[in-house]
């Protein structure tokens, strides 16, 4: 397609002509350029229609007065704000504006925490080589990059507990001596038995959010305990997340898992079983079941940060906890809107401007704290 076919395309998106097809086809010849090989302003779009074509972009990425907005992905925002701009495509358009925001937040590199059942506690080094030795010398565990091994032992007679805290900013895995697998998401904090004794549940605490492949033994159940509702299974794949301010819920990949409500640590309520492509949440004290697309809640073990429907006030937890950055949201009215988004390899200032353009909101960086404030100019 040439700069003349493109141009026209471009004036049927403005005036809302295009069909499905011609969209996507819109879409290819953006994505069909790489860095700086287009210069966009031989596109030669007369003045007028720029204000136009931007009015169209907003009034895609904002729904005023909605509950639900729409969010457009980084990449697709920035190639049509570049079109108006009229520079090349691989160009940032905000790199130049907001260059001081970006220089001025930093980001902290606090570090994965093992304590033993002898309260000691080791800084576990990402990337590094190291053994896990007990208060006797022996060796009970092995790192290697972002991944810690427990070995197992039998004739236990006595549990030993571990626990480790991921930091926000990173993701770990534990391979449990009886061999299940644990993806650790940030924020998170998992107790664990060195070694399970025979002829018990095996039963493992989270506070957080993980990503369990449970290890099949059907005469061992395996227990996730949280603050709020209990997962049993005997051998399956789920995801569990348990942060504190935020709902409680499970959401099964493969197998079958039961899922049981507590109060102050006492089992409360009927047990429900969830079948794959279903989330169990603890909603005012009751366990709500419902059909769930599962790559929304597991695409952080790929660090893809997915919003599917959700309230402003738990994304800035979840870009928190991604990036490792703390925000205070000042327009109270934006918590509860709701937004559809994907971001991939992204940094925060990227997503923050994505978001800034979508939802007409101000902010600023102030003592390495993001401040959100209302756009007086776009307010929802």
């Amino acid at each position: 397609m040439d700069a003349k076919q493109a141009k026209a395309l471009f004036n049927k998106y403005v005036n809302n002509e295009c069909s499905p097809e011609e969209r996507e086809l819109l879409e290819k010849y953006l994505d069909s350029f790489q860095d700086d090989s287009l210069e966009l302003s031989d596109l030669n779009f007369d003045e007028e229609i720029k204000p136009k074509m931007w009015s169209k972009i907003m009034s895609e990425t904002t729904k005023e007065k909605q509950p639900v907005v729409r969010v457009l992905s980084f990449s697709s925002l920035m190639k049509y704000a570049a079109v108006i701009a009229g520079i090349a495509i691989g160009v940032s358009i905000w790199a130049n504006l907001h260059n001081t925001n970006r220089q001025s937040l930093v980001i902290g590199d606090d570090k994965v925490v093992l304590r033993t059942s002898e309260g000691t506690s080791n800084e576990i080094v990402i990337g590094g080589i190291s053994q896990i030795n007990d208060d006797e010398g022996g060796v009970i565990a092995s790192q290697e990059g972002d991944v810690i091994v427990y070995k197992p032992k039998s004739d236990i007679k006595q549990l030993v507990f571990n626990e480790i805290e991921v930091p926000r900013g990173k993701t770990f895995k534990v391979v449990l001596s009886d061999g299940t697998s644990v993806h650790l998401n940030s924020g998170t904090i998992f107790k664990f038995p060195v070694n399970f004794i025979q002829g018990e549940e095996r039963k493992v605490f989270l506070t957080g959010e993980a990503y369990f492949e449970v290890a099949k033994d059907p005469e061992h159940p395996f227990l996730v305990n949280t603050s709020g509702m209990d997962v049993r299974v005997l051998g399956t794949h789920f995801n569990v997340s348990s942060y504190e301010g935020s709902v409680a819920h499970a959401v099964l990949i493969e197998g079958s898992v039961a899922v049981q409500e507590k109060d102050g640590g006492n089992i409360v309520g009927t047990e429900k079983v969830i079948v794959p492509g279903q989330k169990a949440s603890l909603v005012s004290g009751n366990i709500e079941v419902q059909e769930v697309d599962v790559e929304d809640y597991v695409g952080w073990m790929r660090n893809v940060l997915i919003f599917n429907d959700e309230p402003f006030s738990e994304i800035v937890k979840k870009i928190e906890r991604r990036y490792n950055v703390e925000i205070k949201n000042d327009y109270k009215e934006l918590a509860p809107v709701r937004f559809n988004g994907k971001f991939d390899d992204e940094t925060v200032i990227d997503l923050l401007e994505t978001f800034r353009a979508s939802a007409g909101f101000d902010y600023h960086i102030s003592d390495n704290k993001v401040i959100i404030n209302q756009n007086k100019r776009n307010s929802l």
